[in-house]
């Protein structure tokens, strides 16, 4: 048997009921990172620069002309996400 968290999860602690643009870009640039050689993470990083991954998609995501594929990742996102929680 698995042990549970003792406490609350980022989510839960913020309130999130759904999943956002900027949570998506948040999760994508931690995923970057851990897929990377970098030991340290940071935003200004040369090699990851992960201040302008984060910036850059998310201006994908928040582009009007994307609005009906990014409407459809946040509805998948949510039914995968909260159906774990």
């Amino acid at each position: 048997r698995e042990a549970k968290a003792t406490r609350s999860g980022n989510a839960r602690i913020h309130g999130m009921t759904s999943v956002t643009c900027a949570s998506i870009v948040y999760a994508a640039t931690q995923a970057r990172f851990a897929l990377s050689s970098s030991s340290v993470f940071s935003r200004t990083d040369t090699a990851t620069d992960s201040e302008r991954f984060y910036n850059s998609l998310l201006e994908l995501l928040e582009d009007p002309d994307e609005i009906v594929e990014v409407n459809a990742l946040i509805i998948w996102w949510n039914r995968w996400v909260y159906l774990l929680l």
